[in-house]
């Protein structure tokens, strides 16, 4: 009696990102998990999007956004982002990454998981990877925030997670280069993880998950290693673009 009178009447509980008292049934999604200011802090990515990087046009442009149709489509593999990085969406992911808040990974990975069963809902998805740090960054840092939310969408998906690449290269970081020098400082910074054959590999249909899309480039970088031994579909997901 009391378990159907509390899934009736769901309690009190509080915003993921604040502290204020919510009601929502257990298994809303993340949005209505989350309170009405906050809400109105996100820009969330809905409607027509550049089929290339996600990023939201208007029902009348083109398939491809400006930025996208002047760079070579052999390099691109689909993406999908759940909002833009700006106002909360930036300062949620700065106390993730730099302030040690790991659970933050659970509503930004469930959260994404949601996206990509709205658009990716008929890709045959096999496994899940995620962009690497280099191992002097993950002693720094103490985790890796791509592979914690790809942890978080495996459970939510259904789908194992694996480390298909490995950083062999430490990168400063991007968000204050330009387009030519994050092209030039990525190149090559990634390869295969030997521990996988890649024969079976090839065969495998995987989802690449990264918390935060800008120029692109780390994430295209990422799929260089997986298309020169055959992968064909690869497609990338990120909580903000």
């Amino acid at each position: 009696m009391r378990r159907w009178w509390s899934t009736l009447f769901p309690l009190s509980k509080p915003c993921w990102f604040c502290s204020t008292p919510i009601r929502s049934l257990p298994f809303a999604c993340i949005w209505k998990q989350i309170c009405f200011t906050c809400q109105e802090h996100f820009m969330r990515i809905n409607g027509s999007v550049c089929q290339k990087c996600g990023r939201p046009m208007v029902e009348e442009e083109n398939p491809a956004c400006l930025d996208c149709s002047q760079i070579d489509s052999s390099t691109f593999t689909p993406n999908r982002s759940v909002v833009l990085y700006q106002g909360q969406a930036k300062k949620i992911i700065q106390i993730f990454k730099y302030r040690g808040q790991e659970r933050l990974a659970v509503p930004l990975g469930r959260w994404m998981a949601e996206v990509c069963f709205q658009y990716y809902r008929s890709v045959p998805f096999s496994l899940i990877t995620y962009v690497p740090l280099h191992e002097n960054r993950l002693k720094q840092r103490g985790f890796n925030q791509a592979e914690l939310l790809a942890q978080v969408m495996g459970r939510q998906l259904r789908l194992p997670v694996q480390k298909l690449l490995i950083r062999r290269r430490e990168t400063s970081s991007q968000s204050q280069r330009s387009r030519k020098e994050r092209l030039q400082a990525l190149q090559h910074a990634f390869i295969l993880n030997e521990e996988f054959d890649s024969t079976w590999l090839s065969r495998q249909c995987v989802l690449l998950v990264d918390d935060v899309y800008t120029t692109g480039s780390t994430l295209r970088e990422c799929v260089k290693p997986l298309s020169e031994i055959g992968v064909k579909q690869v497609y990338t997901i990120t909580f903000a673009r």
